[in-house]
């Protein structure tokens, strides 16, 4: 399935541009975005060769980027998850009763196993501690859900489409 071009679109105007790239924050998007059946143009870019297009509505410089015709702009995975099943949410991901829990999950997987990861991966560029001790942090957050795991197949009431596309780093 390509979730670009095999999706119903909502009656929009003009369709958004969708910056990405193949990373997990923006494959998370994009998964979104076709759960909710939104067209958009996307516009898969080289980080070492970013548009300046892109760079003009998002000086920071991270995939991915939701550009609407009015210039309001979604730079951040999670906000362009929301906003997308906000306007179609087709398996009532938002309505659930379970969905503060997730969105919890999701602000840790974001910031402190992120965090972990990123600092274990480039450990050599890190002075302040060995790889062991950032793989140590990380799994602090691992072993969380692994917990949850044992208890269920999947997270309470949470579906396995949700997993994937909530926690990109997993």
């Amino acid at each position: 399935m390509n979730f670009m071009t095999d999706i119903t679109p909502l009656t929009q105007p003009i369709t958004p541009i969708f910056y990405s790239f193949r990373c997990p924050y923006a494959i998370r998007a994009r998964l979104a975005i076709a759960t909710a059946g939104i067209m958009v143009e996307l516009r898969e870019i080289e980080l070492r060769n970013k548009p300046e297009a892109m760079l003009a509505v998002s000086p920071k410089g991270t995939v991915p980027v939701l550009q609407f015709e009015n210039g309001s702009v979604i730079d951040e995975s999670l906000g362009i998850m929301l906003w997308a099943l906000h306007q179609n949410d087709p398996e009532r991901l938002l309505e659930a009763a379970w969905l503060e829990d997730a969105m919890h999950l999701i602000h840790k997987n974001d910031g402190e196993f992120k965090t972990a990861l990123d600092r274990y991966k480039y450990a050599d560029r890190t002075l302040e501690y060995s790889a062991g001790h950032y793989r140590q942090q990380g799994e602090v957050f691992l072993s969380k859900l692994e917990s949850r795991l044992n208890q269920s197949q999947y997270f309470p009431a949470i579906t396995r489409q949700l997993c994937v596309t909530h926690f990109p780093n997993v």
